[in-house]
């Protein structure tokens, strides 16, 4: 399929998100050069809504719209920002070969002191890894690469021109060796035959094994123009599949499917991700970088609860229950006062004023506040 280039002056190239993305990638902004993507997996959410905006899905892997102006809009709305992580760039090829806006965004990071996110399926991204470890050693880089499965067959049913698997684990192993903090993102798990034990933990033993220090689990989602052709996909490897699928999404032939499997299988997934990665000594969730200073205590408070947010999903506690650590979490990270000069000042009423603070929560942040303070207080002493 010929490969065509449209190139283009866009407005805005920072995208500024309502919350910070956790307990998952810890991003509060984005910022990509190219829309579209060769690799053209057929699993994808990109492939159709808000991302493409008008253009066509099926042109999704054959049009790249490439944002010339990408690196001149980054540099004058970066220091702007408060300073939040970015995940920023996009390696895929050939496009970032004839164009190599990318790596110009990562000198803009640099030179503006902000922490970097990145998740990958290109091994290209080595190119850049001087300017990473530059980032890395002034503020904080973390790299997730893209892999759904290790098992041949199903890279060549759902992401048949994405670079191989084994090349993405000896980029990861390169990154990991120059000191950036790297791991998996092993979604989409591909259901009925790619969630078993087996091929997670087939990826769970290769990150370790290439210096990873995470796997992030994740199943697939169905939705519009994805779901038709990620199920065309694996109609064609298997139609006995097909009606499997159909059942888990309650997907009837005339309607739409949910968007996600039923909680009981994604709790059982979560849980075997976080099994295998205790096995081999790997996290299931991702370091979260704070930057020292008078609001890293609230960072590390949200983190926490963030983090026990994830743990009620895999419970699968009640919406009401998983919605108020989720609210919590949002309003001490994004909270201009610490929170421990409130306790301090005006005792858990202080706390509890606070919006989606509760009781319960209220008495959870106390508990915490000495013991986060104090790690807070040893990183600091080691970093001097």
């Amino acid at each position: 399929m010929k490969l065509e280039y449209h190139e283009y002056k866009t407005k805005k190239i920072v995208n500024v998100h309502k919350h910070v993305d956790g307990p998952w990638f810890w991003g509060k902004y984005t910022a990509h050069p190219y829309v579209g993507c060769r690799s053209g997996c057929e699993f994808c959410y990109c492939r159709g809504g808000r991302y493409a905006g008008r253009r066509d899905p099926d042109k999704f892997d054959t049009l790249i719209g490439v944002k010339i102006n990408a690196v001149d809009r980054l540099r004058v709305e970066l220091p702007r920002l408060p300073d939040e992580t970015i995940t920023c760039g996009d390696w895929q090829q050939p496009a970032e070969t004839r164009y190599r806006l990318s790596r110009e965004m990562l000198k803009v990071v640099l030179e503006n002191d902000f922490p970097l996110f990145i998740v990958e399926r290109s091994p290209f991204i080595t190119r850049d890894v001087d300017i990473l470890v530059d980032i890395n050693n002034q503020s904080w880089v973390g790299v997730v690469f893209s892999i759904s499965s290790l098992d041949p067959v199903l890279k060549r049913v759902f992401e048949p021109r994405s670079p191989g698997v084994k090349r993405r684990l000896q980029a990861m192993s390169q990154l990991a060796s120059a000191g950036i903090l790297v791991g998996t993102s092993l979604m989409p798990i591909i259901p009925v035959i790619g969630d078993d034990k087996t091929h997670i933990e087939a990826v769970v033993k290769a990150t370790k094994d290439h210096g990873g220090k995470f796997v992030l689990g994740g199943g697939l989602t169905m939705s519009g123009v994805q779901a038709q052709r990620t199920l065309m996909a694996v109609a064609r490897l298997d139609p006995a599949l097909e009606t499997k699928w159909r059942s888990m999404y309650n997907w009837r032939s005339e309607g739409e499917p949910s968007y996600s499997p039923p909680r009981e299988y994604t709790s059982r997934l979560g849980y075997l991700v976080r099994d295998l990665c205790t096995k081999h000594d790997l996290a299931d969730r991702m370091l979260r970088f704070v930057r020292p200073g008078p609001l890293a205590l609230n960072k590390r408070i949200a983190e926490r609860l963030f983090l026990r947010t994830y743990d009620l999903e895999l419970e699968m506690a009640s919406n009401s229950r998983i919605w108020a650590y989720r609210r919590a979490a949002w309003t001490v990270d994004e909270h201009t006062q610490s929170v421990a000069t409130i306790y301090k000042d005006e005792g858990i009423d202080g706390l509890r004023d606070l919006p989606g603070i509760g009781n319960r929560i209220a008495n959870q942040i106390i508990s915490w506040i000495p013991k986060i303070q104090k790690h807070i207080s040893e990183d600091s002493s080691s970093a001097a």
